[in-house]
């Protein structure tokens, strides 16, 4: 186990995040946590190394752990869809890992 390590979040990529959004908060009470995200521009597309990415949706916080608690990110990918995973080296530099489609 790594000492002082602290879930944040989950991302989901959903054919329909409005659906999907009300999906999980009927199930588990979700709250969402406005506002809904709208990303698009040089450093999103820098970031997933997808020219013309976007990115809509909206961030869930997750019941049972308060206002701080972990939330759950439900975005639609508009166009190609980029797939990475966020983890820490043992000096705790954050390292995202993608996948990109050809």
């Amino acid at each position: 186990m790594i000492a002082g390590a602290r879930y944040g979040h989950t991302n989901l990529i959903a054919k329909d995040w409005r659906a999907l959004s009300r999906f999980y908060q009927d199930l588990f009470g979700c709250v969402p946590v406005p506002p809904v995200r709208d990303f698009k521009g040089p450093d999103l597309e820098r970031g997933t190394g997808l020219s013309g990415a976007q990115l809509r949706g909206e961030h869930l916080r997750l019941p049972g752990h308060g206002p701080d608690g972990p939330t759950l990110e439900i975005f639609n990918a508009l166009g190609k869809q980029p797939t990475w995973v966020c983890v820490t080296d043992p000096e705790g530099n954050i390292l995202e890992l993608q996948s990109r489609p050809k």
